[in-house]
C-alpha cells in the first residue's frame, strides 16, 4: 500500500514524500531513498518507484522523498546544497523514527548518484540508526560535476551572474562552496553494518574508480557490483534488473 507523508525541514520547508508499505500488522524493516541531482522521488525511469515495489513484495517498508527543491516539496532549487540535502534527510529520518510500524533497530539507508553522497554521511551521522547502507552511482565527485560546468559562456555568466546552469536549472554559486567543504570519503569511516555499492563500468558522470575506492576504503564492510555495460541510470530492462537484482540479494542477507 502507498501513503504520502510531509515533514518541514530546520528551514521550515515541506518536504513531501511516498511510502510504500506491505499491508501486515508486525514491525518492519525500512529503507530510505535519497534520489540524485536533479532528480525526485520517484527515480530516473522510475527507479525508485521500481525498487520500493520490489521491497514491499518483500516485507521491506521504503520512503522515498523530494529534497527541497526538487520534485514536489517546497523550496527553489536555485538554494541547493548538500549541506542542505543532509539537513533534509535528518528530518526524514526523524519522521521514519516515529512510525509505529519500522522496526526501530532495522533502519537503512539508500541512495543514487548525489544521493549517494548524501547516504554516506548521513549513515556516518546516524552511525547509532542506519543499520545498513545502499549506494547506487554514488557521486563523491560533486564538486567536480559543479565546476566542470562553469566553461566558456558559462564561465562568463557565472562570473557575471553568481548562478551555474544545468540544463533549464540554475543554482547559486553557494552549491559550489558548500561541495567543496566535503571530501566523502573522510565519511566512510564512520559507517556502520554492511553497505552494497553498485555501479555502471559506463557511467559518463560518476568515474567507475569512485566506486572501487569506495569499497577498499570499507574493506569487508562493503561489496561492489559492477554492471558490465551500464551508464548512470542503468538506462535498460538489462542493466536496471542487474541492478534490482543486487538490491534484492543485499535485502535478503542484511536488510530482512
Amino acid at each position: 500500500m502507498v501513503e504520502n507523508f510531509e515533514v518541514k525541514n530546520k528551514a521550515g520547508k515541506v518536504l513531501r514524500g511516498i511510502i510504500n508499505r506491505p499491508e501486515i500488522e508486525y514491525k518492519m524493516p525500512c529503507i530510505i531513498f535519497c534520489h540524485g541531482f536533479m532528480g525526485n522521488k520517484l527515480g530516473h525511469d522510475f527507479m525508485f518507484v521500481k525498487i520500493a515495489r520490489i521491497l514491499e513484495s518483500m516485507g521491506v517498508v521504503s520512503v522515498r522523498f523530494d529534497f527541497a527543491g526538487s520534485g514536489e516539496s517546497d523550496g527553489d532549487f536555485l538554494d541547493l546544497t548538500i549541506s542542505g540535502e543532509i539537513e533534509d534527510c535528518s528530518s526524514v529520518i526523524d519522521y521514519v523514527n516515529s512510525i509505529y510500524y519500522v522496526d526501530k533497530n532495522k533502519i537503512n539507508i539508500l541512495g543514487f548518484s548525489m544521493g549517494g553522497a548524501v547516504a554516506a554521511v548521513i549513515a556516518c551521522n546516524y552511525s547509532n540508526l542506519i543499520k545498513n547502507t545502499v549506494l547506487i552511482s554514488p557521486a563523491f565527485n560533486m564538486y567536480d560535476v559543479f565546476i566542470n560546468e562553469v566553461r566558456g559562456s558559462k564561465l562568463e555568466k557565472f562570473l557575471h551572474t553568481g548562478y551555474i546552469e544545468f540544463e533549464n536549472n540554475r543554482l547559486y554559486k553557494s552549491a559550489v562552496e558548500d561541495a567543496f567543504n566535503y571530501n566523502f570519503f573522510d565519511y566512510l569511516k564512520g559507517i556502520m553494518g554492511k553497505v552494497l555499492i553498485v555501479q555502471g563500468t559506463e557511467d559518463q558522470s560518476v568515474p567507475p574508480l569512485y566506486s572501487k575506492r569506495i569499497k577498499e576504503m570499507l574493506e569487508d564492510k562493503a561489496f561492489l557490483k559492477f554492471v558490465s555495460g551500464a551508464d548512470h541510470c542503468y538506462s535498460s530492462v538489462a542493466y536496471f534488473k542487474q541492478l534490482a537484482d543486487n538490491i534484492v540479494d543485499f535485502t535478503k542477507k542484511y536488510i530482512i
